[in-house]
């Protein structure tokens, strides 16, 4: 049966020049192993490599796929956060699987992990309502891989929760006060 595979994920390169995107390294995983298989014409792999946040890459998506079922790989530890997403996005027609691929520190953290992944679904879900809310978190993802970049790796690997919160609450803060003043 044909598939369309759709790695999705933006420039959060951290290493220079930058050039990388989280959808090309999966394809350049993904590509060989499906040549390898002989389903490469069966198989065609269609990256989206412009958004940074699980929502944006959802929203490509449904945008270029509008019809028909979608299986949604996402890690492991995030698979409440994207089941919820995928449910508002694609409706029934999504399957979300968890697979384990992070092994960064942060990730073994459960209570952290969790408590992040809860505050990021409740600030998609209200990106999935305002525009403008949505745009605001886009600007945040752009900051914290800024902010990463700078780090130095052996602060990043451990403190990347804690920066993208610090982040994210400091353009939430902005975002209401822009809201109170208009």
């Amino acid at each position: 049966r044909a598939v369309t595979i759709v790695p999705c994920g933006g420039k959060t390169d951290m290493r220079r020049p930058y050039r990388r995107t989280e959808a090309g390294e999966m394809t350049k995983w993904l590509a060989p192993r499906i040549r390898t298989l002989g389903l490469a014409s069966k198989w065609p792999v269609q990256s989206i490599t412009t958004e940074l946040t699980a929502l944006e890459n959802m929203l490509a998506a449904a945008k270029r796929f509008p019809n028909g079922p979608i299986v949604y790989f996402c890690e492991w530890t995030r698979i409440r956060k994207m089941r919820t997403l995928a449910k508002r996005v694609f409706g029934v027609r999504a399957t979300v699987i968890g697979i384990e691929f992070d092994g960064s520190r942060p990730r073994y953290d459960r209570i952290g992990r969790v408590a992040l992944e809860r505050e990021d679904l409740a600030y998609s879900l209200a990106a999935l309502k305002d525009p403008a809310w949505r745009r605001m978190l886009r600007h945040a993802a752009e900051e914290k891989i800024r902010v990463l970049r700078a780090t130095p790796e052996r602060v990043r690997a451990t403190e990347v929760d804690r920066i993208a919160r610090k982040i994210r609450q400091q353009f939430r803060t902005r975002y209401d006060r822009a809201r109170r003043t208009q």
